[in-house]
Parts: structure tokens; C-alpha cells; sequence
């Protein structure tokens, strides 16, 4: 079966993006409210169905770009979510309202995703992690976090964690990337899954010259298989809005997954080997991702990919690894109790060692 541009970036730049079967709302779920008139404008289409869904958190401007963060819950520490490659904050939406139960926890949007603009300036680990830094600050949002990430969002949170240290208390990394796997799976991997790339970004990028046309917004059906129905119904008609009129969150997905080898190449430069001695859980999809053609190949990278992971869990003393047996790479959609009790086993880790008591 001939792989969508979704799936393609899902394997080679280990989105949490879900796969794109068709253009049809599966079957029960109730369509986008009142899709605007053909006759309107371009502009007028999508003014008309951004109103009905806007940002769910606050938006704050940090260094000239409006970020999006959503919080919820109360308590200490605070959790925050990093999403996938080319994902926003939605992606966490089951797993949040589950964790808000018994701890305050934020999920926002990285610039370009979601609801916040787009950024000038490359895409790097340093940039993503000083602006979560600001916006964390910005959002009077105190430390140390808990720090949640999925997929690429694993990278990225080791990074954050590995620039600012004493911010960091505990950690959740789901079906993480590493930044070692191209160059620890060998062969043709880099070169095979760059080409897949340069092709399927070509795609998204078209897809979002048409949201930009109004394509989308006239006809919001063309967008019913972008989102999973087995989100909050909100959360799950507002992310088919979300690429429905919002022609840069197309582009944004695209440029991550052409920035993908230059962000592992940066964050491998850093050298994370050991973080401190943190209560850190790693949870491994069970099921396996298709990263090559070559089905030979293709055991070897992931038998390579299931090795890293359960090497970032012993980067810190404190660490477990755990496996989604019934999961793919989107575990907190899959299984979200999984990732919502390895949270809450890292919350508690982390309350007993502020109260003198390190626990078993």
C-alpha cells in the first residue's frame, strides 16, 4: 500500500501525526459545524470557521510570535508536553484531561503549530527549547516541570532538559525519537528516508498552498481524515479546523520534516548521555514502525530504535522502560492510561523526594 505524505514524515521523522485514509468522517461523528458558502471569499471562508474554534489556553508573545499553551489542573510539579514532529498540543488532549486530575499540567504549541504563528528563523533544538524556556516564564508557570514528550518531542525535551537541568524534576518520553538513529541503523537508511521526505514535504507543502486558497474551509470534508475520532469531540473537530485555515501548519509539518537530520545532528552534538538523577519513565510502542522498503533493513532499524530507547531510560539512576504492547507510535492516543500512569508514577516520585521521602 502506497504510504501518505502523513505517514510518510510519521515513520522518517517519527511524527505523532495520524494517517490519513481518506477524505470521509468515519462513520458517527458529526461534521465540522456549518461549512461556509462557496461563494465567499478565500479569507472570508476561513475567518468564518476559525471563529467557532479559537485557542483553547492563552496566547502569549514571546520574542514578537504569539505562543499557545494550555493549562489545566492544579498542583505541583507542573507537567508539561512537548508534541511530535509536524502535532500540537491537541495530540495530548486524553492524556491531559486524565492528568489534570491530580497535578496542574500544560500542553502548548511549538511556533508554526496549533495556534501559534509561525516563527522566523530556522528550526533548531536551541531555538524550540529557549522559546518553551520564555514561554514557561512568561506564563508565570513554576519549576521544575515535569517534562512529557512524544516522538520528536522526546529530542527535544532531552535537549531541554540537558540546557537547563535545575528546571527539570522528572521526565515521560513516548515512542521517542533519538537523535543516534540515523547514525546507529547505518546502511541507506538516511539516504532513503530523506528522499521519502523531499518528496512528501513537496506534497504538504502544496496541500498548504489549497488551505491557503480557501479549498479547505469551503469544503471542510476534504479535511474529516486529518484528526482521530477518538479524541474529546472538541479537541477532535478543532484539529481538522486547525488544517482546514491554517495554511502555515501545513508548511510548519513540512519544514520538520526537512529539519529533521539537521535537528538530530545538533541535538547528537550535545551529547546527552546522562541527565540527573530524575524519576524518568520511557514507554515503547509495541507494535513497529516501517522506517525502510527492505524488510531485512527494516528489522534492523527497529531493533536499533527499540535499543536507544531503552538506553535514554538509563540516562538517569531513577529510570524504567516500559513497553505499549497493543500501541503504536501515538501511545497517548492508543493507550492513553499507559502514559497517564507512567505521569503520575513520575509526579509522585517526584513529591516524595520534595518531602525527604525517596520512596522504595
Amino acid at each position: 500500500m502506497k504510504s501518505s505524505p502523513i505517514q510518510v514524515l510519521s515513520i522518517v521523522c517519527l511524527c505523532a501525526l495520524l494517517v490519513i485514509a481518506g477524505c470521509t468522517s468515519p462513520a458517527g461523528e458529526p461534521a465540522l459545524a456549518g461549512s461556509p458558502q462557496p461563494t465567499l471569499s478565500a479569507e472570508e471562508a476561513i475567518q468564518q470557521v476559525r471563529a467557532q474554534y479559537p485557542a483553547p489556553g492563552e496566547l502569549l508573545e514571546i520574542n514578537g510570535t504569539r505562543m499557545h499553551i494550555r493549562c489545566q489542573g492544579t498542583g505541583s510539579p507542573a507537567v508539561i508536553m512537548e508534541a511530535g514532529s509536524g502535532d500540537c498540543s491537541l495530540s495530548w488532549a486524553l492524556v491531559q484531561q486524565n492528568v489534570s486530575q491530580f497535578t496542574r499540567v500544560c500542553a502548548y504549541d511549538r511556533p508554526g503549530h496549533g495556534w501559534s504563528d509561525p516563527a522566523p528563523g530556522p528550526i533548531t533544538a536551541r531555538n524550540m527549547t529557549g522559546r518553551l524556556h520564555a514561554l514557561l516564564a512568561r506564563a508565570g508557570i513554576p519549576g521544575p516541570y515535569v517534562l512529557a514528550g512524544h516522538s520528536l518531542g522526546g529530542v527535544y525535551v532531552r535537549s531541554y532538559a540537558h540546557r537547563y537541568p535545575d528546571e527539570v524534576a522528572g521526565m515521560v518520553l513516548v515512542d521517542p525519537g533519538s537523535e543516534w538513529q540515523p547514525a546507529r541503523t547505518g546502511g541507506n537508511f538516511t539516504s532513503e528516508t530523506q528522499a521519502a521526505v523531499a518528496a512528501k514535504t513537496a506534497e504538504l507543502d502544496e496541500l498548504g498552498s489549497e488551505a491557503a486558497r480557501g479549498t479547505f474551509a469551503r469544503n471542510l470534508s476534504l479535511v474529516d481524515g486529518y484528526s482521530d475520532p477518538r479524541l474529546p469531540p472538541w479537541e477532535y473537530r478543532a484539529y481538522r479546523a486547525l488544517w482546514a485555515t491554517e495554511p502555515w501548519f501545513w508548511e510548519s509539518c513540512a519544514d520538520d520534516g526537512r529539519q529533521a537530520f539537521p535537528v538530530w545532528d545538533e541535538v547528537r552534538r550535545e551529547n546527552i548521555t546522562q541527565l540527573n538523577d530524575i524519576p524518568l519513565v520511557v514507554i515503547s510502542s509495541g507494535r513497529n514502525m516501517t522506517f525502510m522498503a527492505d524488510p531485512a533493513a527494516d528489522a534492523h532499524a527497529n531493533e536499533v530504535y527499540r535499543t536507544l530507547q531503552r538506553e535514554m531510560a538509563a540516562e538517569s539512576p531513577e529510570g524504567r522502560y516500559l513497553v505499549a504492547v497493543d500501541s503504536g507510535h501515538n501511545i497517548q492516543i492508543d493507550q492513553p492510561e499507559i502514559v497517564t500512569g507512567a505521569i503520575r508514577s513520575v509526579v509522585q516520585a517526584v513529591r516524595d523526594h520534595q518531602r525527604g521521602n525517596p520512596g522504595p
